[in-house]
């Protein structure tokens, strides 16, 4: 009995986070000590009151009148916050944004972390498939850029230069060539925010 009471506590303390101790992006950072609800708690142990901060990849954008819902499919996060994202995923979630969001910026495929208030979960379809969506409304979203591609180029410019002896002539060049993709420019509306443009580099 002693053995199930602590595996229970264990997996309840699981489902609840305590916010403040990653570097997340200003937008959806909160105080230390802050204690955020886990996507689990809120799909598995049917917690819908809170704050919460999940991340994941846009899958779609609605516009209504007043607000923006925002369909993500949900990925554990790495210490700064951006989604891990995999070949599987727990599910996914609908965060509801204030006002108008271009869904020319805010394209399928985004990375994205929202933080916001739980709310009562929402039936929707997901193709034929009947979903219950976690939700979490009045959402500040956060607009991940693509990460940097960093390519390692191998080049032999003096291929006659060569000697069978080693330390002597000259080996090939590395020539390391990084290449930083252009962000977004911030949209309108204080509930969702994303990086502001970069310009692209090559070394």
């Amino acid at each position: 009995m002693k053995l199930l009471s602590a595996s229970l506590s264990v997996l309840l303390g699981s489902m609840f986070l305590l916010g403040g101790c990653a570097s997340y992006p200003e937008p959806v950072r909160v105080s230390e000590g802050t204690t955020l609800v886990s996507y689990q708690a809120a799909t598995q142990g049917g917690v819908q009151q809170g704050t919460a901060r999940w991340s994941g990849v846009i899958a779609r954008v609605q516009n209504n009148a007043n607000d923006t819902r925002l369909e993500v499919v949900y990925f554990p996060s790495n210490n700064s916050g951006r989604p891990k994202v995999a070949d599987k995923t727990d599910g996914r979630f609908v965060a509801y944004i204030q006002g108008f969001v271009d869904p020319m910026v805010y394209q399928q495929g985004k990375s994205v972390t929202v933080l916001g208030a739980l709310s009562q979960p929402e039936a929707g379809m997901v193709d034929q498939y009947q979903y219950i969506y976690p939700v979490i409304k009045e959402a500040k979203v956060y607009l991940w850029p693509k990460q940097q591609e960093t390519r390692v180029d191998v080049i032999d410019p003096w291929p006659m230069w060569r000697t069978p002896y080693p330390y002597w002539g000259h080996g090939p060049a590395i020539r390391i060539r990084t290449t930083i993709p252009t962000g977004e420019k911030p949209a309108q509306g204080s509930g969702h925010v994303e990086n502001s443009q970069q310009g692209s580099q090559q070394r």
